[in-house]
Formats: structure tokens, sequence, C-alpha cells
């Protein structure tokens, strides 16, 4: 099972080859964002100059893909990694913690082109497309 990062969802909108056979090798119902992806994407949307098109694609997208539930256990991570994260001075981006904690709260394999956001995050599961 694998939880997508906005930015490979991004180059799937853009058309990118190797990203689309990556998804074409995956069953749809293996395949998920977090609410926080999803608010990434829409903040996008909303800042493109073509906002309604985006908002469409995004729409469509949500037909195919699942959405992970930001649940009790991945608040709960979260705060348990950010902590040991600071205590070794290698802090990452809220954001990105929350999306890491919410995949390991649900055993799923984040797929990402930014390893450098995630790889401080060591219980976490990531593959690079």
């Amino acid at each position: 099972m694998y939880c997508l990062d906005s930015d490979i969802i991004i180059e799937y909108f853009k058309g990118n080859t190797s990203i689309k056979n990556h998804f074409d090798k995956i069953h749809k119902s293996e395949l998920f964002i977090t609410p926080i992806t999803l608010c990434e994407l829409y903040k996008g949307a909303f800042l493109s100059k073509n906002v309604e098109k985006n908002i469409v694609i995004i729409n469509k997208l949500l037909k195919t893909i699942n959405i992970i539930e930001f649940d009790f256990y991945a608040c709960e991570l979260y705060g348990k990694i950010y902590s040991e994260l600071k205590e070794k001075g290698k802090l990452t981006q809220d954001f990105d913690l929350i999306i890491a904690a919410i995949c390991i709260s649900n055993n799923k394999i984040l797929i990402t082109r930014n390893i450098k956001h995630f790889d401080k995050i060591k219980v976490l599961k990531i593959e690079k497309w």
C-alpha cells in the first residue's frame, strides 16, 4: 500500500511518463493520499492561473484514490517523532512530519521525490519514483 506525496501527484498531472508507468503497475485500491497532501494540492490549484481546470483535475483524482484518515495514533506519532527529531537537532517541516506520521500509523510506503524532506524520519518507509 502506497501513500503519494504531492510532488508525485503534480508530476502525474504534468504527464510524467515514468510516474504514469508506476501508477499503471499498481491497483488503484493500493494508492492513498493524506489530507495534508490534498490541502497542498488545493492550495496550488487556487494559487494557479487555471483555478477551475486544476480543481477539476484534483476532483477527478479523488474519484480514483483513497484518502487516509488523520487519526489519533498519527497525532500521537507526530508528537513523538517531533520530540525525537528536536532532541537530535534534526527537525523537518511540520507538514512533512504530519504526512510521515500518517503514513507510519497506517503502515503505508510514502512515494516521493523529496527524499531529503523525510530522510530524518528513520521509521518511515520511503520509495522514490
